[in-house]
């Protein structure tokens, strides 16, 4: 094969090598949706002791703290620890973690990725062991929607051991419009693919 031939195949090359690299990861299967739910029930079910109503109103209250504080990881290294259980669960959608160890690396990590972030606690319910957190985010990130300010509404269910600190951290909020639909190109496909669902 000549050095002119390559060169002009160069080109082509890139571009089958470019389109493999969008298709094959695009094509891998879902997880396992079942699996998650299923162990979310489970944790329900571990975590339906009930807390005194006193440390969980202390609890809720250090919990929406925190949640305005993810951004400061100084902040972040000092109270997760307080704030969740060694042996707690969060699930915000995107990823599960275990533990407050685990907990505090992904908080920690989330607070390098993002320049600016803002949580506003909206309100909260309670119902026996159940908490309801109602917030609004307000958030940037260099490789999301150009770096420029994305805004998203959700809720976290939560629920706190003897001792008032979080043993279960469900999070609910769209990720898909507000993570993955900021993303070039994956963004232009979640939304060719929310029309499609309105008609």
């Amino acid at each position: 094969m000549s050095l002119k031939f390559a060169l002009q195949l160069f080109p082509s090359i890139l571009l089958v090598i470019l389109v493999a690299c969008i298709i094959i990861p695009a094509c891998t299967p879902n997880p396992n949706t079942g699996q998650r739910v299923a162990e979310y029930n489970k944790v329900l079910k571990d975590t339906a002791r009930i807390a005194d109503n006193q440390k969980a109103a202390e609890g809720l209250k250090a919990f929406g703290t925190f949640l305005t504080k993810i951004s400061d990881k100084e902040y972040v290294r000092q109270n997760t620890g307080v704030v969740y259980a060694p042996d707690a669960y969060l699930n915000d959608i995107l990823v599960t973690h275990h533990g407050a160890e685990e907990i505090k690396a992904y908080f920690l990590k989330t607070a390098e990725t993002m320049t600016s972030y803002k949580v506003t606690i909206n309100d909260t319910a309670s119902a026996g062991n159940e908490h309801y957190v109602r917030w609004t985010m307000i958030f940037s990130a260099p490789k999301l929607n150009g770096g420029k300010p994305v805004e998203s509404v959700g809720m976290s269910h939560v629920r706190f051991n003897k001792e008032g600190q979080v043993i279960m951290h469900q999070d609910y909020w769209d990720s898909g419009l507000n993570i993955y639909g900021q993303i070039p190109i994956v963004g232009g496909l979640i939304e060719t693919i929310r029309r499609r669902l309105e008609k």
